[in-house]
């Protein structure tokens, strides 16, 4: 577990995982930047419990209430097996608690872990440009913007989405 004096970061677990499918699947959890995604409770709960490449956790004010999702999820942009660049994704679903600081906390939090490891390359996060919460949390957080998605290095598929409506958020090791 990871933690602060606001928050803490709990694994997903057996325990926790249903709230965490709930909140996937709620567009009002997922907040106006993000969208409900195609898939069922079954698949998203092997996502969040099994996917060797991500690991998920439920945000949790420090006293215990659940608040909101946090992943990061492991990247190989290179051919180098020893290069890691880390993404940092996150929901506060709880809309009462959104711009209290919690996501910046969160971030935070994973940060120093993913910093601490020993092949970290960079880690980074996007938005859409007009999410300007999160683009003030990433910058506490240390990140530099290097502008839109359409990066060479960063080389992420949206599906359907344009990697220009996102802005990239870098902290370089």
């Amino acid at each position: 577990m990871l933690k602060n004096k606001h928050i803490r970061l709990v694994e997903a677990s057996n325990e926790n995982v249903d709230l965490l499918i709930k909140w996937t699947l709620d567009s009002n959890a997922q907040g106006p930047y993000k969208s409900v995604p195609d898939m069922n409770e079954e698949a998203l709960r092997a996502l969040f419990l099994h996917n060797t490449d991500r690991q998920y956790y439920m945000i949790q004010t420090i006293d215990g209430k659940p608040i909101g999702r946090f992943y990061y999820r492991k990247w190989r942009f290179t051919s180098d097996p020893h290069t890691i660049d880390w993404e940092l994704n996150i929901i506060i679903a709880d809309p009462d608690e959104r711009g209290k600081g919690y996501g910046t906390d969160a971030q935070k939090l994973a940060i120093t872990h993913l910093q601490s490891l020993q092949h970290t390359n960079s880690i980074f996060a996007y938005t859409m440009n007009e999410n300007i919460g999160e683009r003030k949390a990433l910058e506490k957080c240390g990140f530099e913007c290097v502008g839109d998605l359409n990066q060479v290095y960063y080389a992420i598929d949206l599906g359907v989405l344009r990697p220009e409506h996102f802005v990239l958020y870098i902290i370089k090791e």
